[in-house]
């Protein structure tokens, strides 16, 4: 009887996207050490065009999340690759089931997730930037700097592009795009 497609992938670790954590300014070459090993990793990055004073223009790949490489593996593999020199760690998911041990699991990020990334890093027409606080479309914000400072709106989304928003009721809904970075939760 011929195997079926789930058939064949009984016993086969899973892979997983894990997120490692490195030394800073080493992201790049950590990624370059793991694909000479053989293992899918990715750096989130973004190719900008940097101008020096001097006058002289050159294409870099910015790094935009700092110390962190992603790495596609199974779970044996990750305990390998935590031994290597360069790797420190691997970041553990603080809100997940704690073990017996009280130790949060190791994080992984869904393959979805890795995809939007890297499509957005690759695609975008402005500088991508990381917040450790996530905002979502309703949440209630403060302005923290800037000539809006203390203005307090909320996140919504139009026509793809989001916005800080303030509604006036009887008159409609005043908008401007804001950096993520110049916000606050509250």
């Amino acid at each position: 009887m011929p195997a079926t497609q789930a058939d064949s992938a009984v016993g086969v670790p899973k892979r997983n996207w894990f997120v490692a954590i490195v030394k800073r300014n080493t992201e790049k070459s950590c990624r370059d050490k793991l694909s000479k090993m053989g293992y899918e990793s990715y750096v989130a990055t973004q190719t900008e065009l940097r101008k020096w004073s001097n006058g002289t223009k050159k294409t870099v790949e910015r790094v935009v999340i700092s110390a962190i490489v992603f790495i596609k593996a199974t779970e044996q593999e990750r305990r390998f690759l935590v031994t290597l020199p360069f790797i420190n760690k691997f970041m553990t998911d603080k809100s997940g089931q704690k073990n017996p041990y009280g130790r949060s699991p190791i994080a992984t990020i869904p393959d979805s997730q890795m995809q939007t990334l890297q499509f957005m890093l690759y695609n975008a027409d402005s500088e991508v930037i990381f917040t450790d606080t996530p905002f979502r479309l309703g949440d209630s914000i403060r302005v923290i700097r800037g000539s809006l400072k203390n203005f307090c709106g909320n996140i919504v989304q139009t026509n793809g592009t989001t916005y800080v928003v303030v509604n006036l009721d009887l008159l409609g809904t005043a908008m401007t795009r804001i950096s993520i970075s110049d916000i606050e939760k509250i």
